[in-house]
């Protein structure tokens, strides 16, 4: 990362491109869950908070308990996938979160709106994929510190 000073505003030049595929996957994975978050904030509001009204976001069943772990996990994501070893902790901590949600969130698949997260089918299989990804993002970038390590060596 350079940063460099162009009048009063700093520019953050983020090579992107040249992260590894763990950590661009951390990326890509934490940008889709502050986007759902504010999406869902968007449609949902504040009121209600555990509330199992009729919102909707891309056909998911979201209320303002889904949106704050969304955003919030998103925004931590955002903040940690620029190194690898952070990356790392992202995914270590993000797998059982969300693997928990998916848990939470199981037995009201059938019954859309009987949980306190609110949650359909389609949004279950999301927070099971979603906990997958971070245990991949994790292992990753475990191999992607060894082989590093290794190639120092």
């Amino acid at each position: 990362m350079t940063i460099s000073r162009i009048g009063v505003a700093t520019v953050v030049d983020v090579r992107v491109t040249s992260l590894p595929w763990p950590q661009m996957a951390a990326l890509v994975l934490s940008a889709f869950l502050a986007l759902l978050g504010l999406a869902g904030f968007a449609v949902t509001g504040f009121d209600d908070y555990f509330g199992a009204g009729p919102d909707y976001v891309l056909g998911l069943r979201v209320n303002p308990l889904q949106n704050t772990i969304y955003l919030v996990t998103g925004l931590l994501g955002l903040a940690l996938c620029w190194r690898c070893r952070s990356a790392r902790i992202f995914g270590a901590l993000m797998a059982p979160v969300y693997l928990v949600v998916f848990a939470i969130g199981a037995p009201s698949g059938e019954v859309a709106g009987t949980g306190p997260l609110n949650a359909n089918s389609a949004m279950g299989f999301v927070h099971l994929l979603i906990g997958f990804a971070a245990v991949v993002i994790a292992q990753g970038c475990v191999r992607t510190e060894q082989a590093r390590r290794h190639h120092k060596a």
